[in-house]
């Protein structure tokens, strides 16, 4: 839980809206094909992790704010698209259920590592697990059929969507509101 002196922040890439609505057609058919899971996400709040920062002083967003846009005006647009599903966690019960992302992939690496140089310089630990962009979907599987993988459509059985992505983002999460993401703070991708 947040204080009001305490902002629980990330950074992230974005989605079209094109992407959303295609995305959010994606959730509704896998959630009411039976999947059940704790927690699905409202479409407003689709985006790509690049770096949770989690719960900050309200200071760090203007400290962040001119790293941040010198990490992002180093990097060009990017060509991206949503596409397949996946899970993160147990194999029997997973955690998180995700849609996956193509395109200009190097280039979000490279973003990626900026961004998390940037939130390192404010003493910000850097992720010790290797980046793996995805748009999360939803959150703890609870139950109802035994989950396995067959239980996600097949590769390319779902239709994907591109998009150009110009900018980045710090948002800021309201925990118990849905949508629960509000966008702090956009920073342009110029390269």
């Amino acid at each position: 839980m947040t204080s009001p002196t305490e902002d629980r922040l990330f950074v992230a890439v974005p989605l079209a809206e094109s992407a959303k609505l295609l995305v959010g057609g994606w959730r509704q058919e896998l959630e009411s094909s039976g999947l059940r899971f704790q927690k699905w996400l409202h479409s407003a709040d689709y985006h790509i992790t690049l770096k949770f920062i989690g719960n900050t002083p309200a200071s760090t967003l203007p400290e962040l704010a001119p790293l941040l846009a010198g990490a992002a005006s180093s990097h060009p647009p990017l060509r991206l698209s949503a596409a397949g599903t996946g899970t993160f966690g147990p194999k029997d019960a997973p955690s998180i259920l995700w849609a996956g992302v193509q395109g200009d992939l190097d280039a979000l690496q490279a973003l990626q590592r900026d961004v998390e140089a940037a939130c390192a310089s404010l003493g910000f630990e850097p992720e010790d697990r290797p980046y793996r962009p995805h748009i999360t979907l939803a959150r703890r599987y609870s139950g109802g059929l035994p989950w396995t993988r067959e239980l996600l459509p097949a590769p390319g059985d779902l239709p994907s969507v591109t998009w150009e992505t110009d900018k980045i983002a710090v948002y800021r999460t309201h925990m118990g509101r849905s949508p629960m993401y509000e966008r702090a703070a956009d920073f342009a991708l110029r390269g």
